[in-house]
């Protein structure tokens, strides 16, 4: 069997809005380090919000993405708060 596509990495720092691809993709998956409680990860199709993760505490967290993953149309975009970094996994 083979994938549907090659997923890719790409490290948004905290306190930064990182474009992770600027065209249409999927995000299959974060991995996200908090060092402060309450940081946010913001995960954005273009300048539209599609969801937002809130650290209930500090220490690494894995998520994977249901289905194929995430679609954004126009760009996929991460927005780390201070506190809060991320790896976002696209294809």
């Amino acid at each position: 069997m083979t994938m549907q596509t090659d997923v890719r990495g790409v490290t948004c720092p905290a306190s930064t809005t990182t474009t992770v691809f600027g065209s249409r993709t999927r995000v299959k998956a974060l991995t996200i380090s908090a060092t402060t409680a309450n940081a946010t990860v913001d995960v954005k199709d273009g300048s539209t919000t599609l969801f937002t993760y809130t650290a209930t505490g500090t220490g690494p967290v894995h998520m994977l993405m249901p289905g194929e993953g995430v679609l954004c149309l126009t760009s996929a975009v991460v927005v780390c708060a201070a506190g809060v970094s991320a790896v976002a996994f696209y294809g």
